[in-house]
């Protein structure tokens, strides 16, 4: 095969701190190859300076055999060089076509916006792609995997030879992946190159070629994904192997009153007959497609949704109009979907936003607080959850994804939860983190703590939960036992 792109020796460092120490990546013509590392490996900074967003320190670029300068995203994409990020760039009320345009419409030969010409070029390219969706469609509607693929369609009209994607299946379902999976191998097809960087191994071995691995700034392995598997990767990645603590017996704590009960629980459009209870000590899990109801069940028990009709009953008492405050002061505790939005203050400090929910625990008659016991506090709860930092007083925006989720995780220990509800815990989270994250739940539902997984993930919710409930429109259709179920039998379930 004969390489597109060759990056050589390069070096990155930040003040003191090298971020890249001689990195080689080659990528090959028709070629998928994964870019693998944990946080901080130095991944984002190595594909920021092949989009001329940062300038290495010293090494080479070479592009199909030539030596090229990357000081801007417009020399990438001259080359065509596109990327495809994490965060969907689309714009809701515009149609299909009008975003895979955006930023490059077509004109006619007096100069106007050829809007025919658009609509056109861009049915054809769904249809030679045989995707089904219209370019008329508006964006809004579409499903998640359905915007990802408009993303990959802006990049195609420019003739790409070279698509980066980012996390491209974080938010998208088992069922998404086989489309968007069947997208690349149609592109791969015509000579498309991709370089794949995801936290989620078993997509890595099911779509790359070939995988590089980086540890600590530096190359650590070259792998061919056919004749590896997801141990050795995550041994190239971290040095050591994840280890999983044991969870709870499905048994514990079955003869105990529930301390939350969910009773016809409805909301319009949203989910209806939500009926559940969930143990002391129990690791319950609430899977389902996007759009079955999962975020929306979750964020009605806190309060930060309104519900239509039903009951939540907590420690016996029902909850009437349950809001943030009032879940609060119960020992419940919430960690969101969106973490950057309405998880963290990311200027804050990680000390800053451990304590920042239990302020009053601190303050001093007059309404000062007492910093050093502040401090000492979120310091010891920092460590607890395995927060990666150079101190306490380190900015949470610097943190890595799976930090800055410990951070919120921390937060919400503070507070001393007897209820503890997470929404997609681990999105966006390398490997290690998510075993660090799922041993911290472990340890919580070993003390009495029961939580509450809503996920998307089902691998995730066969490790670490005691038992699933499937949702399907709404609607809960099944309730099973992890250990007795199998990743293909719960996704025909969800299906």
């Amino acid at each position: 095969m004969k390489p597109i792109i060759e990056m050589k020796n390069i070096v990155k460092t930040f003040s003191d701190n090298v971020v890249l120490d001689h990195v080689n990546f080659t990528l090959n013509q028709g070629e998928t190859r994964a870019l693998l590392g944990v946080n901080g490996a130095g991944k984002s900074t190595l594909i920021k300076i092949l989009n001329g967003i940062y300038h290495a320190d010293s090494g080479e670029i070479y592009f199909e055999g030539e030596r090229v300068r990357i000081n801007s995203p417009q020399d990438a994409e001259k080359l065509g060089i596109r990327f495809v990020h994490q965060e969907l760039n689309v714009c809701p009320d515009l149609t299909v076509a009008e975003n895979i345009f955006i930023g490059h419409l077509k004109k006619n030969r007096f100069g106007f916006y050829d809007e025919k010409g658009i609509y056109a070029a861009s049915q054809d390219l769904l249809n030679q792609l045989e995707i089904n969706i219209k370019a008329t469609d508006r964006v809004g509607d579409l499903r998640a995997a359905e915007m990802q693929i408009i993303e990959i369609l802006k990049a195609m009209i420019l003739n790409s030879k070279v698509l980066v994607l980012d996390e491209p299946t974080s938010s998208l379902s088992e069922k998404e992946k086989v489309i968007f999976f069947n997208l690349l191998g149609t592109l791969k097809e015509r000579g498309v190159s991709f370089i794949f960087i995801s936290h989620f191994l078993e997509d890595v071995l099911q779509i790359s070629d070939h995988a590089t691995a980086l540890k600590d700034s530096r190359n650590n392995g070259e792998f061919d994904t056919k004749k590896t598997t997801k141990e050795e990767l995550i041994f190239a990645m971290m040095g050591k192997n994840a280890i999983q603590k044991e969870r709870i017996e499905a048994e514990k704590g079955n003869d105990a009153p529930p301390i939350l009960e969910l009773r016809n629980l409805c909301s319009s459009g949203k989910f209806r007959n939500i009926n559940l209870s969930v143990q002391p000590g129990m690791i319950l899990g609430v899977c389902g497609l996007l759009g079955a109801g999962k975020s929306e069940i979750a964020r009605a028990i806190y309060g930060l949704d309104k519900y239509d009709s039903g009951e939540i009953v907590y420690k016996g008492e029902v909850i009437k109009n349950p809001t943030p405050e009032k879940m609060m002061k119960n020992h419940v505790a919430i960690v969101t979907e969106d973490r950057k939005l309405e998880g963290f203050v990311p200027l804050m400090s990680i000390s800053e936003n451990i304590t920042l929910s239990t302020l009053r625990r601190y303050a001093a008659k007059l309404g000062f607080v007492k910093e050093k016991l502040r401090c000492a506090k979120s310091l010891k709860i920092a460590q607890s959850v395995t927060v990666k930092m150079t101190s306490d007083k380190q900015k949470v925006e610097s943190l890595s994804g799976g930090n800055q989720q410990k951070v919120i995780i921390g937060r919400c220990l503070e507070s001393d939860p007897e209820l503890f509800i997470l929404d997609e815990p681990t999105r966006g989270v390398d490997v290690y983190a998510k075993t660090e994250i799922y041993n911290i739940l472990i340890d919580m539902a070993n003390r009495g703590v029961t939580v509450l997984i809503f996920s998307s993930e089902l691998e995730e919710l066969l490790a670490v939960c005691t038992e699933i409930i499937v949702l399907r429109s709404g609607e809960i259709k099944e309730r099973v036992q992890a250990k007795e179920t199998g990743k293909a039998e719960l996704l025909s379930l969800i299906s």
